[in-house]
């Protein structure tokens, strides 16, 4: 038999007017992944700490999926019992669901030494999205993986680029969402000039982080035409609550990938400050979890043991 566990960091998808081709990994909360292989046939799930009676069945649980896909890419014919050790909130959009696939794809490529490139682990491991959102995207996974900012360059062959970021504080709140994916509702029918705004958006977040500007950073993730308005219509006193963040001098505020949870960037000073005003804005959310202040993590999976 062997054995290996990982840590996978929650990851921030979208980030602003990036849907579903930028994300970045966040140092905290995180989940922890385990994988034991034997000889013997199937893939066997166990869940800890679940308060959200996450599926355990392959077909239904990303992790599962993931496995899957991968041994059948590479025509692996072993078994693998995959541990999930909860340490963040599902269906808040923290990347939880990605962090099982990516978790267990890296784990396994590192436990049976298969030499997979970043992108071939990346490409995998989206596929065992589809258990949770009905799409394969690769940022989640692929900002799990790699760690920093990610943007996806190509979905058709996948190839991603990582950015690292300057050390950016972030507050984090976590919200569930009141239903399981919102995917279905958002459009792409935004108009010429929304369009425009949209793409202008995503070269100015690129041009922040080679510039390391937090500010001009935080600007350009402040605004999105695509999910924001979906995901934010969601959440109880969303813009009024974002502009509030953004007056306490907060470089920038969006949703955090799916939602329901909103992430701000800020600077060291006012960190304390958006924490609170989240604190106490989003409590009477009966999807509220809690407040992280967290940073930005340039590091992706990490491996914790293995024998």
């Amino acid at each position: 038999m062997k054995r290996i566990k990982v840590r996978a960091p929650a990851t921030s998808a979208n980030v602003g007017p990036g849907y579903d081709i930028f994300a970045l990994a966040l140092e905290d909360p995180f989940d922890e992944i385990e994988l034991l292989v034997s000889d013997e046939g199937g893939i066997d799930i166990d869940i800890e700490n679940d308060t959200q009676g996450i599926p355990r069945t392959v077909a239904d649980n990303t992790a599962g999926l993931a496995v899957s896909e991968l041994f059948r890419r590479k025509g692996i014919h072993k078994g693998v019992r995959i541990r999930i050790i909860k340490r963040m909130c599902s269906g808040g959009g923290l990347g939880t669901t990605g962090a099982s696939a990516a978790g267990a794809v890296s784990g396994l490529n590192t436990l049976l030494e298969l030499g997979l490139t970043h992108n071939e682990m990346i490409d995998i491991a989206r596929m065992g999205e589809v258990a949770s959102g009905g799409s394969p995207h690769a940022d989640n996974v692929a900002a799990a993986i790699m760690g920093g900012f990610i943007l996806v360059k190509s979905y058709f062959p996948v190839d991603v680029l990582k950015l690292e970021l300057p050390d950016i504080p972030v507050v984090l709140a976590a919200i569930t969402k009141s239903q399981r994916t919102t995917r279905g509702f958002i459009t792409y029918e935004i108009g010429q000039e929304k369009l425009k705004e949209q793409m202008a958006r995503c070269s100015r977040v690129i041009h922040a982080i080679h510039s390391g500007d937090p500010t001009e950073f935080g600007k350009a993730v402040s605004v999105d035409y695509i999910h924001e308005p979906v995901r934010g219509s969601a959440i109880p006193g969303y813009w009024e609550i974002k502009k509030k963040i953004l007056d306490t001098g907060a470089y920038g505020c969006t949703i955090s990938g799916g939602g329901s949870s909103v992430i701000a960037f800020c600077p060291e000073n006012c960190r304390e400050t958006v924490a609170e005003l989240m604190n106490r804005e989003f409590s009477s959310n009966p999807h509220f979890i809690r407040v992280y202040q967290t940073r930005i993590s340039n590091s992706g999976i990490r491996v914790l043991e293995m024998e």
